[in-house]
């Protein structure tokens, strides 16, 4: 039986260990508090989408996620000064988060699988 092609692996891993393994503390504090702390939320969606832009060779990407992490640093400060932000606030992030994470998951595509990029230089 042959194993998983290896751009394919490259693929797998990139989206594991880049996209997703970043939500482990969101998850964490879920499991412990039953709920994601708005602050909380607020913090990881100002420095997320910057670390997915620095990875990005896209320039157009890198500032998108530089405005989006800018933008949700002002709401972490306002909900840490004990400022309570709207629901709007709450669903333009979740939009936010998606749309960024489709955009990479298709760059990251092309990259590893159509390119054959390797992700880590493991043998």
């Amino acid at each position: 039986m042959p194993g998983i092609p290896k751009p394919i692996q490259e693929y797998v891993l990139c989206i594991l260990l880049h996209l997703l393994l970043p939500f482990l503390p969101l998850l964490i504090e879920c499991g412990v508090q039953g709920r994601v702390d708005q602050k909380t939320l607020l913090l990881f969606l100002a420095i997320y989408p910057l670390a997915i832009g620095v990875t990005s060779k896209s320039k157009l990407m890198f500032g998108i996620t530089v405005v989006i992490g800018l933008a949700f640093s002002a709401f972490f400060g306002l909900a840490s000064g004990g400022i309570r932000l709207s629901e709007l606030t709450f669903t333009m992030a979740y939009l936010c988060l998606a749309v960024v994470m489709l955009v990479h998951v298709l760059e990251r595509y092309n990259r590893h699988v159509a390119d054959r990029q390797p992700f880590l230089e493991i043998e």
